[in-house]
């Protein structure tokens, strides 16, 4: 039986997004700093890229949405079910 993937666009939380493996729930933590890998508002898990310079303001962080664990591999939500929830720019 294949196993589901953790998480997804709907309803998630972090500890769910965080189960797969010992290296994504400690990286998710931020204890020590803020966590480059987190999840948004809209319940989707987001890695930090990059830095943009906003005119007037601080510098804003750049994010991207997490499909695959960057650290086991599991499959954390799915491109297609994030399409249909949002704009389709994913």
């Amino acid at each position: 039986m294949a196993e589901e993937p953790v998480g997804g666009a709907e309803g998630t939380e972090d500890e769910e997004f965080g189960s797969c493996c010992a290296e994504l729930k400690e990286a998710m933590s931020g204890k020590e700093f803020d966590p480059l890998i987190a999840v948004g508002e809209d319940g989707i898990l987001y890695m930090s890229v990059g830095l943009i310079d906003i005119e007037g303001e601080e510098p804003g962080m750049v994010d991207h949405p997490v499909f695959f664990c960057p650290f086991c591999g599991t499959e954390l939500q799915a491109r297609d079910e994030l399409r249909q929830d949002g704009d389709g720019n994913t």
